[in-house]
């Protein structure tokens, strides 16, 4: 019997060796954080030209371009009817982005020289653009404006010699934010007016408007003797839709970009906007109260006879044409924005909204100003005629206070602190560390500075003020508000001074204590510290010390290692006259009288 053998097939199993994959290495925190940051600013960016009705351009965003020679790129572009934007962005600090806009600088340059030629060349390098771009608007109608939008300030001295973009520093950056996201697409005329953009050389749904063109609404006029205010000052009342008057307003907000230390009206709110827009849905009504407003000084209201009103000349109240400039951001409004810019609009716009926008029409009572009015007292005037009108708040916080204080008494020792923390934020070793818009985070608040450590500082008066050592012939007259020239003279020598102690501090303690980061644990930039070196300047002044640089800093050494936590934060005095004990030792030393007009050991409002 045969016997057949078995096959045994042994199959050899084939191991496959998958590669691993390399890891990525784990973020730090430090990692994560700065790209966080660059992504929210960004997107704060699009969000606000987005929102003001822009489109954006990705075609030709992080694209590289050679141009002039010069090779480079732009982060990002939005376009707006014939109005071309190219941005820059930028997360680094000062010191780094100073060196990226010089590179930059050639680029920019190139491109401003001949944008026409330019956006010619983009057209042909992405068709994209070109489509997007159409063929509505004449290559001559066409205007390119670069912003350069940055996190962290940029030092004056480096924008003074980059001069080709439109710095959309982060304070800026923010309000718009916030106005882009409450009011939509009527923050146009506001944006052109920062983007260096004549509004009326840019279309609105492809048409451009003319330019000179004038709109006649019918009115009434006051006579002098009835309305209260000065000689040559016209005020006029008149209705006007909603529509004409968007077109033509703007607000000198407190935290806007206009640069007016008088402009302290409230960043407009959007809750109060949406309210009154769903009674206007809803009611579809007026409201009767009237908009407060400056009228440009070129509108002549004109009698029956189409002759100009003499406003001395009149007695009694007179019926008169006004005839207002088609002119984007020329009718101020001093009271009543909310209401008007209820009726905003937006790029997909709402039906009943526009309806109403050009059908109501509001009261405006506007004021006219004698041609040669200057622009810091018209300024003066509109700010005071809204503090009549919005000042008697109960419980009103100490930033406002203040600002009421710099308008209404330019001379107090509040104002003059208001506007030396000015300077000494602009300029100076406290350059970049100082709270000067409510968008600004993690910096020195200076309510409590201006009110514990430099209101005593720079009194018109006493022994240990920085008044005593003013020199000027017009001096005395400071005092009694009349001289602005020595005033301003007192501001500059004042800050001066300040900033020469403040430097001797800085040169001991070192740069990487010189912050106001809170991550840093023995930081010097602190409310409470700034409060403390202020009066430690007062006690030298009191005691009749040199008080230049050189002194300063020879003196202060080793003053990074004083104990300053040992005392609670308001403990400005005591702390002050310690320092001042172990440093300057002068023989019979004074104390430092106290000063009854303010507090010296009251609990400061942040020591942030």
């Amino acid at each position: 019997m045969a016997i057949k053998a078995k096959k045994t097939v042994i199959k050899a199993k084939k191991t496959v060796i998958k590669a691993k994959k390399a890891k990525k290495p784990k973020e730090s925190p430090e990692e994560k954080k700065k790209k966080r940051i660059k992504r929210n600013h960004m997107n704060c960016v699009r969000r606000t030209f987005l929102n003001t009705g822009f489109d954006r351009v990705s075609e030709i965003a992080n694209k590289d371009i050679i141009w002039g020679k010069q090779a480079g790129e732009f982060d990002d572009a939005f376009i707006y009817e014939n109005l071309i934007i190219l941005a820059e962005y930028t997360t680094s600090q000062s010191s780094d982005t100073s060196s990226h806009l010089k590179k930059k600088k050639i680029l920019f340059s190139n491109v401003l020289n001949d944008a026409k030629a330019f956006v010619a060349y983009l057209r042909a390098m992405f068709p994209d653009f070109d489509a997007r771009l159409g063929a509505k608007f004449h290559p001559d109608n066409l205007i390119v404006r670069i912003i350069y939008c940055s996190v962290y300030d940029i030092d004056e001295s480096t924008k003074q010699v980059v001069t080709e973009p439109i710095y959309l520093d982060f304070p800026q950056l923010k309000y718009f934010d916030k106005l882009a996201s409450t009011i939509k697409v009527s923050t146009i005329p506001e944006m052109l007016d920062f983007l260096e953009v004549d509004p009326a050389d840019v279309a609105k749904k492809g048409v451009f408007s003319k330019k000179k063109a004038i709109e006649t609404y019918e009115g009434s006029i006051l006579p002098e003797s009835s309305s209260g205010f000065p000689a040559g000052y016209k005020v006029v009342s008149f209705y006007a839709d909603a529509a004409a008057l968007l077109g033509r307003a703007y607000v000198l907000r407190r935290d806007g970009w206009r640069g007016s230390y008088q402009a302290y009206q409230r960043m407009i709110q959007k809750k109060k906007i949406e309210a009154i827009r769903k009674k206007l849905k809803s009611d579809r009504q007026v409201f009767v109260n009237n908009l407060i407003a400056t009228l440009p000084s070129d509108v002549h209201p004109v009698g029956k006879d189409d002759k100009t009103i003499e406003i001395s000349e009149l007695t009694n109240t007179q019926a008169v044409s006004i005839n207002l400039p088609l002119r984007a951001n020329s009718i101020g409004l001093i009271d009543g924005q909310h209401r008007l810019y209820s009726y905003y609009e937006l790029k997909e716009d709402d039906p009943e909204i526009k309806h109403l926008r050009h059908q109501q029409n509001l009261l405006v009572t506007g004021i006219i100003y004698p041609p040669d009015t200057v622009k810091e007292d018209a300024e003066r005037f509109e700010a005071t005629l809204f503090l009549a009108i919005n000042s008697n708040q109960t419980n009103a916080p100490p930033a406002l206070r203040q600002e009421i204080e710099v308008i209404l008494r330019p001379y107090s020792p509040t104002a003059i602190g208001k506007q030396i923390m000015q300077r000494l934020a602009s300029a100076g070793p406290l350059s970049g560390y100082v709270e000067t818009h409510a968008f600004d985070h993690g910096k020195l608040k200076s309510t409590s500075i201006v009110s514990y450590g430099l209101g005593p500082l720079i009194k018109l008066g006493g022994q240990d003020s920085l008044f005593r050592l003013f020199e000027h012939p017009q001096k005395d007259t400071i005092a009694s508000e009349g001289s602005s020239e020595a005033l301003a003279a007192y501001l500059q020598f004042a800050t001066s001074k300040i900033n020469a102690f403040l430097n001797a501090v800085k040169s001991d303690v070192g740069t990487e204590r010189w912050t106001a980061d809170r991550s840093v644990a023995d930081r010097v930039i602190t409310v409470t510290y700034i409060n403390t070196f202020l009066i430690i300047l007062r006690l030298i002044i009191e005691n009749d010390m040199p008080t230049d640089f050189a002194t300063l800093k020879a003196k202060l050494a080793g003053v990074g290692n004083f104990p300053f936590k040992e005392f609670r934060s308001s403990q400005y005095n005591r702390r002050a006259q310690e320092i001042f004990a172990a440093k300057f030792k002068p023989d019979g030393k004074k104390e430092l009288a106290e000063d009854k007009s303010v507090p010296t050991e009251l609990e400061p409002e942040t020591t942030s």
